[in-house]
């Protein structure tokens, strides 16, 4: 990291920037340029308060001069960006649009049938349903098929695997526990899901390294993006790679929606950050039924390849959620939808151009048009 000082910044702030490092347990290095002095910064800088240095007295800006996410970091040039691509069964990821889609949870054997016909019929491709759900209050009722025994989690997967399989459909189930990996893979699970709450558990992160599996990771609802990209590095360590980013909305002030869509970050991963897969989830994001189709679609054009979606074949009977999942007709319209805008952000790409196409040409002009805008 380098904290960049402002041109003329006094002596006595740029000590107060070295001492306030010194304080947070940072070595330091100083580089003093004519015009400006660059502080160098050494250490695990994931830690630094990043926004209290920044408003110190004569900082200019903080710059990273490498990322600790290494793995997950985006490999390519800024004009030749570097993607990860995939199979979820016989999906693949990275290439074009994927569409993720079923109900909340696996309630039955009929209702996860009838849940892969509506997902197939609307165009989706992979197959989503929680066997054994989280559940922040102990008093919030059903929390899935599969939670009361291995016995009942087993049943759980083999009722989705087995509906999967009837349309042709890969399978992504949220997993709760590190211990019962070996159990989905061996029932025939396509693909795990991290929901928000295990986003940050180091034990099943870690445990996650060793599966073949593909795995969808949702983004915790507080965590900083580059905070969020580095428990994502932990899975990566010994070189896994299949792992889908997901933006399902973050905590904020408005209370009209059940999180806030972070769709700039979603940017930041496909344009700047990552060259893994994006996905977004408008139906953890919005908590309406109503808000799913545009925000997907919003999300789609901000860098997302891969949606999330609930849906259920009755949701006003759904055990779990049912408020948020979308009507069988209103996910065949937003898979059709869907695709439309896909093809115009493969279009608007081809515009898309970073600045530091056009930084050098402008450097050159800085002091020029300094005189002629100014004097």
């Amino acid at each position: 990291m380098i904290v960049k000082m402002r041109k003329g910044a006094r002596p006595e702030d740029i000590q107060a920037v070295e001492d306030k490092l010194h304080e947070l347990g940072y070595q330091t290095g100083k580089l003093v340029g004519t015009e400006i002095v660059l502080i160098g910064v050494y250490g695990d800088v994931s830690q630094l308060p990043v926004g209290e240095i920044q408003e110190m007295a004569g900082v200019d800006e903080l710059i990273r001069i490498s990322r600790a996410y290494k793995r997950a970091a985006q490999k390519g040039d800024p004009t030749d960006r570097r993607y990860v691509h995939f199979p979820v069964g016989n999906v693949m990821i990275g290439e074009d649009l994927v569409v993720i889609a079923g109900p909340c949870s696996v309630e039955s054997e009929r209702q996860i049938m009838e849940a892969a016909r509506m997902v197939k019929e609307a165009g989706g491709h992979i197959l989503r349903g929680g066997v054994h759900k989280y559940r922040s209050s102990p008093y919030s009722g059903w929390e899935g098929v599969g939670a009361d025994s291995e016995e009942s989690l087993r049943r759980g997967l083999e009722w989705i695997v087995k509906a999967g399989r009837e349309y042709d459909l890969p399978v992504a189930v949220e997993i709760l526990d590190h211990t019962k990996i070996h159990l989905y893979e061996d029932v025939g699970v396509d693909c795990l899901q991290i929901g928000e709450p295990n986003s940050r558990n180091t034990v099943l992160l870690n445990a996650l390294r060793e599966t073949p599996l593909p795995v969808i990771h949702k983004r915790a609802n507080s965590l900083d993006c580059e905070a969020y990209l580095l428990w994502t590095e932990r899975m990566m360590t010994t070189g896994k790679e299949n792992i889908i980013l997901c933006e399902r909305g973050i905590l904020g002030p408005n209370k009209y929606t059940r999180n806030t869509m972070d769709l700039g970050t979603v940017a930041a991963f496909y344009y700047q950050l990552t060259g893994l897969p994006v996905a977004v989830d408008a139906s953890h994001g919005t908590g309406r039924r109503d808000l799913v189709h545009p925000m997907t679609l919003a999300g789609i054009m901000a860098g997302a390849s891969v949606i999330l979606v609930e849906a259920h074949p009755n949701p006003l009977i759904a055990k779990s959620d049912g408020y948020q999942a979308l009507f069988p007709e209103q996910l065949k319209n937003l898979v059709e939808a869907a695709h439309i805008v896909w093809d115009v952000r493969r279009k608007t790409d081809a515009l898309y151009q970073p600045s530091v196409v056009f930084e050098p040409q402008y450097e050159k002009r800085v002091e020029a048009d300094r005189k002629r805008f100014f004097g």
